[in-house]
């Protein structure tokens, strides 16, 4: 959703011109119903619209693409205009928002028509795609949430299928209890860095994908998800060194050495990308 709102920030003095030009060239000066629903031929994003007299008294239904709500009409909608400025030409642009009835991001369009108030919602993202600046938006947001949930959730599970495992393997071990340990360590260990990926992925590709800038976002999963493979190798590197120390197999230290190599230059490595990343900030 962030990006739908770059586009329209990027577009809005077009976009903005292409709506009241639209009211303006239509020459309506008698809002009756016939004249009210042919705003929704000439605009395929408008999601809604209603007038109001001068004291802000609503005196139409409010009418969508498919029906007519009656239910409102003569309703104070005072509160709608108190915190709205119309400029000189009588007209009010307000920024996207979340529609607490139908929960699209939309904007709300105010044009003083003579003594009364046409108040008009756009579906944004149906806007942007109507004028062209984006194309199947909400279909490449929901199949990515859906593609990004369905991987998060199956990492998840499988992590849980690798702890069950460690548990299961400890319990009805065979074999050595010094050898069956090790094991179940390093599929627990395993089972956390999956985790972490698969919780990664959901926290911001799909839960709090709206409330996050997308480039801050990537980042921070990285960092998180590298966090995740350093502290499971540290643990492995570990186990090693005592698995070597309780065996007396010092021939396989080297290997030991360069685990612990290998996590230290990753080490460095994120600190260096982190102080970098923090810069440009």
């Amino acid at each position: 959703m962030i990006s739908i709102i770059k586009a329209y920030q990027e577009h809005k003095r077009d976009i903005e011109k292409f709506i009241i030009d639209n009211i303006n060239h239509n020459g309506i000066t008698d809002l009756n119903h016939t004249n009210l629903e042919r705003f929704f031929q000439t605009f395929k994003s408008l999601q809604t619209l209603y007038v109001t007299n001068e004291n802000y008294h609503q005196n139409t239904p409010s009418f969508s693409r498919d029906y007519k709500d009656i239910e409102y009409i003569g309703t104070n909608r005072s509160s709608i205009f108190k915190t709205k400025k119309l400029n000189e030409n009588g007209e009010y642009i307000s920024s996207p928002y979340i529609c607490s009835v139908t929960g699209k991001t939309i904007i709300t369009i105010i044009k003083k028509i003579d003594n009364n108030y046409l108040v008009m919602d756009f579906n944004l993202i149906a806007l942007l795609e109507e004028l062209g600046y984006v194309t199947h938006a909400l279909f490449f947001i929901k199949s990515n949430k859906f593609i990004y949930g369905l991987i998060g959730y199956g990492l998840t599970l499988l992590s849980f299928i690798l702890i069950l495992y460690s548990f299961v393997s400890f319990l009805f071990y065979e074999g050595t209890l010094i050898e069956t340990t090790f094991k179940s360590i390093i599929s627990l260990t395993l089972g956390l860095a999956v985790f972490d990926l698969g919780k990664n992925l959901l926290e911001h590709e799909v839960v709090y994908k709206n409330n996050s800038p997308h480039e801050k976002s990537e980042s921070k999963m990285f960092i998180k998800f590298l966090i995740s493979i350093i502290t499971a190798l540290s643990i492995e590197a570990l186990m090693l060194v005592l698995k070597i120390s309780l065996t007396k197999n010092y021939s396989d230290i080297l290997n030991a050495v360069y685990l612990i190599g290998g996590v230290s230059l990753m080490i460095a490595t994120l600190s260096l990308f982190y102080k970098f990343t923090s810069k440009e900030k």
